[in-house]
This record gives structure tokens, sequence and C-alpha cells, in this order.
């Protein structure tokens, strides 16, 4: 063979594979950039309808602890807080961690099991069963763990008097449902 051929088989061979390594790396990056894409994608849509939600919970309690049952104006409160929790439980199933699901499903399984048997419920343990949920999807959300202590001092007027029940009723329910330890209520 001649050293012409020799050359020329070399370069031809040379740029063939600089091209498959072009195309190779070219293509694992591509695969990598609409990976990384996707994933931002996903977390803006979840960022986007979990954001507000812990809000909703929060102001749901809120409704739901100064409503009078008497008042027809209150009826249609409940109706409304009513639709409201759907609206929570539904957006939270869709986008939420599998503890803020856990949280709402114990939730809805207390309030079914009071309806049924025509109980009252502990008010400690549903207080704290929403401070939680709040508390899991801000978590979710931002990154941040705070205590479900620092609303009850926020919002209830008699704290102070049952905070020991708010304790026990809040870090039961962290350990039944294994939330974050973060969560715990410690005293001070």
């Amino acid at each position: 063979m001649s050293n012409e051929i020799i050359t020329t088989l070399i370069s031809v061979g040379a740029t063939s594979l600089i091209s498959v390594i072009g195309f190779w790396i070219t293509s694992t990056s591509l695969k990598k950039s609409f990976r990384n894409e996707l994933h931002k994608n996903r977390d803006n849509v979840f960022l986007g309808h979990m954001s507000a939600i812990p809000l909703d919970i929060l102001e749901l309690l809120d409704e739901m602890m100064e409503i009078d049952n008497s008042t027809l104006k209150n009826k249609r409160q409940k109706e409304q807080n009513l639709k409201s929790f759907k609206k929570i439980i539904n957006t939270t199933y869709s986008y939420g961690s599998e503890e803020a699901i856990k949280i709402l499903a114990l939730m809805q399984k207390e309030n079914y099991a009071a309806a049924k048997d025509n109980v009252e419920q502990d008010i400690y343990r549903m207080i704290a069963i929403y401070c939680l949920a709040a508390t899991q999807i801000k978590f979710d959300v931002t990154g941040i763990a705070v205590s479900p202590n620092f609303w009850f001092q926020l919002r209830l007027n008699d704290y102070s008097k049952h905070k020991e029940k708010y304790r026990i009723a809040t870090n039961i329910l962290i350990k039944e449902l294994e939330l974050n330890k973060k969560f715990k209520f410690w005293f001070k």
C-alpha cells in the first residue's frame, strides 16, 4: 500500500472517530439537559400548586375555630369551608409529598369516624393535625422545618393554659405518622 492511501485512511479514520466522539458527547449533553429541564419543570409545577396550601390550611383552621354552629351565615361558611378543604385535599394528593398525604388521610379518617359514631373529636389532636399539615407542606415547598408550637403561640389565646395538651397531641402525631423530628414540640 502506498503512503497516500495509508495517510488517507488515517485521516478519514481520525475524522470519523472524532465525529463519533463528538456525536456521543453532544447526545449525552442533550440528554442531561433535557432531564434537568424536566426536573425543573416538575419542580415549578409542584411549587405553583403547593406554595399557597399551608396558608389555605391555616386560614381554614382559623375559620373553623371561629364558627358558631347556630347561624345561617355560618352554615354557608361551613359549606365554603368544606369546598376549600376538598380543594386542599385534591391539590395535596395531586402534588404533595407522601408525608403530607398521610397527614390529610389521617385527618379525613378521624373526621369520618367522628361523624359516623357521632362523637366529639379531641380538639387538641385536630388542631395539631391541621398545623402539622401546614408545617409539612411548608417544609416540602421551602425546606424550612418549623415546630407547630410557634403557630399555637401566635394564634391561641389559651395557649399557656393548654400548652402540654398541644405538645402531647403534636408529638404523638409526629411519631405515629413518622414525620420529621424537627417538627417536634419542645418546651424552652
